[in-house]
């Protein structure tokens, strides 16, 4: 199967944008010179900060005109206030390079620009033709799919299958590369509503599963969607029996269990106190925060009585005992609104709050409690066929 110049589909865009900044850009772009876009890139490259003089990339009203002058700075200011101040110029290379693999933009004859058909269909028809074929080609049906499939997952779930999508499709092999394309093109269907995001993890909207019926390559078969309803009905049920434990559990076996959560996370120095009258401390660990270690307490309670606001304080209130600068309650329940305003309360410690939801969430993503069965689930890919024909046939 080929792309739509002619040759075998690959991922080629690595910072990939999101499509509405692409519009803004190819209008603006439009009509002027190539070498003042290039230029302006090539600018950027060499543009740096120092530790005297240090700059906010993200607030281009404070270094345009600091920093360029010429084409360059007429081509930012325009970049940047008739994109009504949504667009920085310094981050549109992706949306450059994806102009060009797919030529939305060409040479229009004495050096300028000028939009394609493809180019002006894209900027007209929101989920049209060009948009379609972007997204076949650039792997987000692929993202789609395999959220499609999975139900809902966190970034780090969707990893494997996607390398394992690049190593088909592209030659982007890196670790990093692999996450940061993949948070790239998540970021553009946050954008398009097309996934949702909801405590860290993603799922596909109705609106996504409307459009993959429509311009995916292999929409989901009855099969795989029965598949697909069966996993969620066991994970719902997993997580029923997980909560039903929890609530009936000693409680200081839930303390333990709660420090084996926090070691899993990367903590370290983590303790149980075994306590009374120690503020409703009951586990203190220390975590990294860049070159610097800090110590958190942790507070748990197991039962169905909601947190309240008091709690969070008295928390707060124990922290310069244990020389901790913050502190994390976790719950078997929930938290109440007063509470959750408490927590990040400005000027005052910050206190994470767990909610029942969230600790069976840290189980499942830590293999704490639960065991994960892995089933191979097979289909016919006449598109790897169509590559392998197209390969031979060259």
């Amino acid at each position: 199967m080929t792309g739509p110049d002619g040759n075998a589909r690959r991922v080629r865009v690595p910072w990939f944008p999101v499509y509405g900044e692409v519009r803004h850009l190819l209008r603006i772009w439009a009509g002027r010179p190539k070498s003042h876009v290039t230029g302006l890139h090539n600018t950027f490259a060499q543009l740096r900060g120092t530790p005297q003089k240090p700059v906010d990339w993200r607030d281009p009203d404070s270094w345009i005109l600091d920093k360029l002058d010429g084409d360059d700075r007429k081509l930012a200011q325009a970049i940047w206030t008739e994109s009504d101040k949504s667009v920085n110029p310094r981050h549109t290379a992706g949306h450059w390079i994806l102009s060009q693999k797919y030529r939305l933009l060409v040479d229009g004859g004495g050096g300028n620009l000028r939009m394609t058909e493809r180019g002006r269909d894209f900027v007209e028809h929101e989920f049209g033709k060009a948009e379609g074929l972007l997204d076949l080609q650039e792997g987000l049906i692929e993202l789609l799919m395999i959220l499609a499939d999975s139900g809902s997952a966190r970034i780090g779930a969707l990893v494997d299958p996607w390398a394992e999508f690049l190593k088909r499709r592209s030659g982007f092999r890196s670790p990093s590369t692999i996450r940061d394309t993949l948070r790239r093109r998540l970021r553009n269907l946050l954008d398009r509503r097309l996934v949702n995001r909801e405590r860290q993890k993603y799922t596909v909207t109705d609106t996504g599963l409307q459009y993959l019926t429509r311009v995916g390559s292999s929409p989901p078969d009855d099969e795989l969607q029965a598949i697909r309803n069966l996993t969620r009905k066991r994970e719902a049920t997993v997580r029923e029996d997980l909560h039903k434990h929890l609530l009936q559990v000693d409680p200081t076996a839930f303390e333990h269990l709660v420090a084996r959560v926090l070691e899993a996370m990367d903590y370290e120095s983590v303790k149980v106190t075994g306590q009374s009258g120690d503020g409703g401390v009951d586990v203190v660990a220390e975590i990294e925060l860049g070159v610097t270690s800090v110590r958190e307490v942790v507070q748990v309670k197991r039962h169905k009585r909601t947190i309240q606001g008091e709690d969070v304080a008295a928390l707060r209130g124990s922290l310069f005992r244990f020389g901790a600068v913050r502190g994390t309650i976790v719950t078997t329940s929930g938290f109440a609104r007063g509470a959750k305003k408490d927590a990040f309360a400005q000027g005052a410690a910050p206190i994470t709050l767990i909610d029942g939801k969230k600790l069976i969430d840290l189980l499942i993503e830590h293999d704490l409690g639960v065991r994960k069965h892995s089933i191979e689930v097979l289909s016919v890919d006449l598109e790897g066929l169509a590559t392998v024909e197209d390969l031979s046939s060259g």
